[in-house]
């Protein structure tokens, strides 16, 4: 179904999509201030109703419903996995803030900014367009309950910290539940409720339009935000941080072959398959430089974790690809 050519390709378009960020930043066009506002419209706004609108490109039917709860199931087992052995191979001697972040940023990806953008470049002329992005928000939505609860925790060490509210506030879980909600109940995408050619159809169509267009943005803002993290960098520090290599390893190979290992092997859907080793072999989550500064931590390495993934993941992810398509 999707080919290496193809993936190699989505890859290249998310280096492209991040060079206006690097090239503006460095100009000096764009600030800091730039990038906190189009990270907070993309997590708080574009991205919850992409999630939503990704509810509204398909008709619902049972299989759907199926492959949600394995979706999920599976999302869990891979995180799970990935805790118990970062928590056997990575121990608390020595820099213990540094080790927690480097727990957190080796088993929680950008299925999110980058996630979202890349099933987008490599589905878009696919009839299962609208599935894999319901199973893309499946991913999505355990990755934020997970991360505000075992997340945290591995980065304070405290429960206390833990915020079930943080959970059922988060706009893109909002945005899943009302996806489920009227995918279940109505079955039917909204624009094809009403009668063609009426004057109705023509106002729930122009309104779908609409908040397409602001889903759309995700992908160009949010790699414009990468690109303005790469262009603040110090490249010399980036490299010389032993520990980056050690998460990229983890993160980028040793993630993605746990979930190789825990879908090829099931009799379950093949864009499943796809879905959850695209999202969860994606660099380190934004998150892990958000829950530094948040919490208290070793923010400098959160942050160098997340850029120098998300370099090296144009190297990982076609490769790790080309294995997962011998396994599958």
């Amino acid at each position: 179904m999707i080919d290496f050519l193809t993936v190699l390709i989505a890859v290249v378009s998310l280096v492209i999509l991040a060079v206006p960020g690097f090239i503006l930043t460095k100009a000096k066009l764009l600030n800091s201030k730039a990038e906190s506002f189009f990270s907070s419209f993309v997590l708080y706004g574009a991205q919850p109703v992409m999630v939503l609108m990704g509810f509204q490109g398909t008709k619902f039917n049972s299989s759907i419903g199926i492959n949600v709860l394995i979706t999920a199931g599976i999302t869990v087992a891979v995180h799970l996995i990935m805790a118990v052995i970062l928590m056997l191979v990575v121990k608390n001697k020595g820099d213990t803030e540094k080790r927690k972040v480097v727990r957190y940023a080796s088993m929680f990806s950008n299925c999110g900014f980058m996630g979202f953008p890349f099933l987008q470049i490599v589905f878009a002329n696919s009839s299962l367009i609208g599935e894999v992005m319901i199973y893309g928000a499946v991913v999505v939505a355990i990755f934020n309950i997970l991360s505000w609860t075992l997340g945290v925790y591995i980065i304070t060490g405290d429960r206390k910290n833990v915020s079930i509210k943080k959970i059922v506030t988060n706009p893109t879980i909002i945005a899943v539940i009302l996806g489920f909600i009227f995918f279940f109940t109505i079955k039917v995408p909204f624009v094809e409720l009403p009668t063609p050619n009426t004057t109705l159809y023509s106002i729930v169509s122009k309104l779908m339009n609409s908040l397409n267009v602001i889903g759309d943005t995700v992908t160009p803002l949010s790699l414009t935000v990468i690109g303005m993290k790469l262009a603040n960098v110090n490249f010399k520090e980036l490299f010389i941080n032993a520990w980056g290599y050690f998460v990229c390893a983890f993160k980028l190979i040793v993630m993605s072959l746990v979930t190789m290992l825990c879908v090829c092997f099931l009799p379950i859907s093949d864009t499943v398959k796809y879905v959850l080793v695209f999202l969860l072999s994606m660099p380190c989550a934004t998150s892990t430089a958000l829950f530094t500064t948040l919490f208290g931590g070793d923010g400098k390495s959160a942050t160098s974790f997340v850029l120098l993934t998300c370099i090296a993941c144009i190297v990982t992810i076609p490769l790790m690809f080309l294995l997962f398509t011998v396994l599958i």
